[in-house]
């Protein structure tokens, strides 16, 4: 009888520090909470709160142990296991994660918002075909949660299953109208399949949400709305490459007939020798990289996407590999014999910034080779079009190279991939600096 009134004493100074700790008295909480596992220091739930009010200050280092204990209990602390699936997750220890959710879910399998996480951790480790079943796990279990049919759509969007990515996103609306994400996705669904109109209804709501969207402006720009950009966000940029990684290279090579690379090669060939310390620009998965090794003393790989360079590590090609903005400023440790770049200037209108960059970095007689595409008949220098990409002028490249102390060597036109059945047409460029 005793024990029975100890746990409901027990209970009672619960509420009462959870109270507090609900109405931001933390320090309150936190000693009554350390009062409670004094006397029960194996209790899930009072582990929990106490992690999750260090959560609240901003203090994981000392809510994660907290949440380890309560989680390695047997049974285990739900809320704790969650708790640390989320801290792991930001940890970007998405294996360590995974792990964690499997456990709860053995335990409750119906748990929507754990199959959402769980999709999350599984996109992160490039094991899209369980991130798919995950969400379509969470979006049965969780019907009422937007997030999930947002992912959801992400997925089905990966895999070309365009109408139904179509629906997850506009029920991820319907749940949560002003849910920025969907409507950017959507958006950029509906402009791929050339409805602008509508796309742009989407686009104008991320904006209405949050009027500094830079990816939402930039593809109303892209469709012709407002003034052409220098170049796309990074972050845009970041997330069509991270998205892709898994698959880039059969989607490129195989369904767009990608061949920027080694048409790029071929025409930079009669310039290399051996052991030139070389820099590959936005290298992505490594595609070119074959060509120049058996040239390079040393090669260097840098891109936007992480998930791009985690790609090209697996090819064992490069001496170095960095995620890297090209916009900022650049800091390597030595200066190159060749800096090469395929299919990445599309991405930039304005390429002063780049080719100062490059100039700085490149050794008196060194080369820059590059490809863009081909902006023909037309005035301006470059162009953004819906695809968001730019094209160039010849005449544009040509001055800008100039300003920037290069001589263009060679310079060449080709047909750089398909879009939509058609070939794209491309300049492909070598130049030496001065």
């Amino acid at each position: 009888m005793m024990e029975k009134d100890t746990k409901d004493d027990l209970e009672h100074m619960f509420k009462t520090y959870y109270s507090a700790h609900r109405e931001g008295k933390l320090s309150e909480a936190e000693k009554g909470y350390r009062d409670i596992l004094k006397k029960r220091p194996d209790w899930g739930r009072a582990l929990s709160a106490l992690g999750n009010l260090f959560l609240d200050q901003d203090l994981p280092e000392k809510a994660k142990p907290l949440f380890e204990k309560a989680a390695n209990l047997n049974p285990p602390d739900l809320s704790a296991c969650y708790s640390l699936g989320r801290l792991k997750q930001l940890e970007n220890d998405h294996h360590g994660a995974i792990a964690i959710y499997k456990v709860m879910l053995d335990q409750q399998p119906k748990i929507g918002h754990v199959w959402n996480n769980l999709g999350v951790a599984y996109q992160e480790t490039g094991k899209h075909d369980d991130a798919f079943a995950s969400f379509r796990a969470a979006v049965t279990f969780a019907p009422d949660m937007a997030e999930a049919w947002n992912n959801l759509g992400v997925a089905q969007d990966e895999r070309n299953l365009t109408e139904n990515a179509l629906k997850s996103y506009a029920k991820a609306i319907e749940i949560q109208p002003d849910y920025a994400s969907p409507h950017l996705n959507l958006g950029i669904l509906l402009q791929k399949a050339k409805q602008f109109e509508d796309a742009e209804k989407h686009y104008t709501k991320v904006l209405n949400i949050h009027p500094d969207h830079n990816v939402a402006t930039f593809m109303l720009q892209s469709m012709g709305r407002g003034e052409t950009p220098d170049a796309a966000p990074v972050e845009h940029i970041r997330t069509i490459f991270d998205q892709c990684a898994e698959n880039f290279e059969t989607i490129l090579v195989e369904t767009l007939g990608y061949k920027t690379p080694e048409l790029l090669f071929n025409l930079v060939r009669p310039y290399l020798t051996e052991q030139m310390t070389m820099l590959d620009l936005g290298c992505g998965t490594g595609l070119g990289a074959q060509h120049y090794r058996p040239f390079a003393k040393s090669l260097t790989g840098v891109d936007v996407s992480s998930k791009m360079l985690e790609k090209a590590s697996e090819k064992k090609l490069y001496n170095r590999l960095e995620v890297f903005d090209i916009l900022q400023d650049w800091v390597f440790p030595v200066q190159f014999d060749l800096i090469y770049s395929s299919d990445v200037f599309v991405y930039f209108g304005n390429l002063d910034t780049i080719i100062t960059s490059a100039s700085s970095f490149l050794v008196s007689g060194g080369k820059l080779a590059f490809s863009v595409e081909h902006l023909k008949d037309h005035p301006a220098d470059y162009q953004l079009y819906p695809s968001g990409r730019f094209a160039h002028s010849q005449h544009y490249i040509q001055q800008c190279l100039d300003r920037h102390g290069f001589t263009i060597t060679d310079i060449s036109k080709a047909d750089i991939r398909n879009q939509s059945g058609h070939p794209v047409k491309g300049l492909l460029i070598v130049a030496m600096k001065k």
